[in-house]
């Protein structure tokens, strides 16, 4: 009778055996196929960052997007690609193993929690970058309008009424960073200034006054030079007046914090690549672009 019960438990004993090898079994090719779900998903972006780098490339083609910031949403896609690449070769190693130990079974647990966290946060990249990359982020400031003849300073009453031609750009700013909470962001705010090929005349006071910010004491500068120079000072005070708009704009509650400034004279380059049939005195030529980007830092 002993010998029997004890058949019996043994019995027991093995079935209870089978049945939690069978159901661990179940757990780990469970964890699997949910980890090869995710990498799946990530791949799936690794492509979507892929197509935004071309949209990215494209813009900046076409001078939507000022190269400063094209260069640093390059390298957050970069990044971010790598990132993926990372996570799905650890995975790959860990779920290509033929056999995975009662004790190496929270591997698998925790490379699912991260893989899915991973998956989130590139999702959310994705997400930022081509919001970013759909928006006009670029405003052009006809010079005529903002600056006198031959002139790279503003007068007092263009300076008063600046936040006008600024305002629409600061609102979609707050619109874009608000709708980001969880980035940490930063702004890059980039002037660029055009010239039109009009020649300025050599012992004009406008040749004397942009000469001497060329810092040439006996040089003779060409045209090109100076009208780069005239575009570059014009882009420069486009810069101050946006700096003093941002700060009036703080003092009402309208905060804007990790913002670069950057000014650039492009001088008789084009501003518009679609454009095919620019003038010399081409009214058209004389502009700041004024570009605005927000990234993550």
């Amino acid at each position: 009778m002993r010998r029997k019960c004890s058949l019996y438990i043994l019995l027991l004993f093995i079935v209870a055996g089978f049945l939690l090898s069978c159901s661990s079994g179940k757990k780990i090719q469970s964890r699997r196929d949910a980890i090869v779900a995710v990498d799946s998903q990530l791949v799936q972006n690794k492509i979507a960052l892929t197509q935004l780098d071309q949209h990215r490339k494209n813009k900046q083609t076409q001078n939507e997007i000022d190269d400063t910031a094209s260069s640093r949403i390059q390298k957050f896609i970069t990044k971010a690609k790598a990132d993926i690449d990372k996570t799905v070769n650890q995975n790959m190693v860990l779920i290509g193993e033929t056999a995975v130990a009662r004790e190496d079974w929270n591997k698998l647990k925790k490379a699912l929690t991260e893989s899915q966290k991973s998956l989130k946060n590139n999702k959310d990249k994705v997400a930022f970058i081509n919001d970013l990359l759909k928006r006009n982020t670029v405003v052009k400031l006809d010079q005529d309008v903002i600056f006198g003849p031959g002139q790279y300073e503003v007068t007092p009453e263009v300076a008063a009424a600046i936040g006008s031609f600024f305002e629409p750009a600061a609102k979609e700013i707050d619109t874009f960073i608000k709708k980001y909470p969880s980035f940490p962001l930063s702004l890059v705010i980039t002037a660029k200034g055009y010239a039109d090929g009009t020649t300025i005349a050599e012992g004009t006071e406008l040749y004397k006054n942009l000469k001497l910010r060329l810092k040439l004491q006996t040089d003779n500068p060409d045209n090109k030079e100076l009208n780069r120079e005239l575009s570059t000072a014009r882009a420069e005070r486009v810069i101050e007046l946006f700096k003093q708009f941002t700060t009036d704009r703080s003092g009402k509650g309208n905060t804007i914090r990790n913002i670069l400034y950057l000014y650039e004279g492009k001088g008789e380059v084009f501003p518009n690549p679609k454009v095919t049939d620019y003038k010399t005195d081409d009214p058209r030529r004389r502009v700041v672009l004024l570009f605005w980007s927000v990234f993550p830092d």
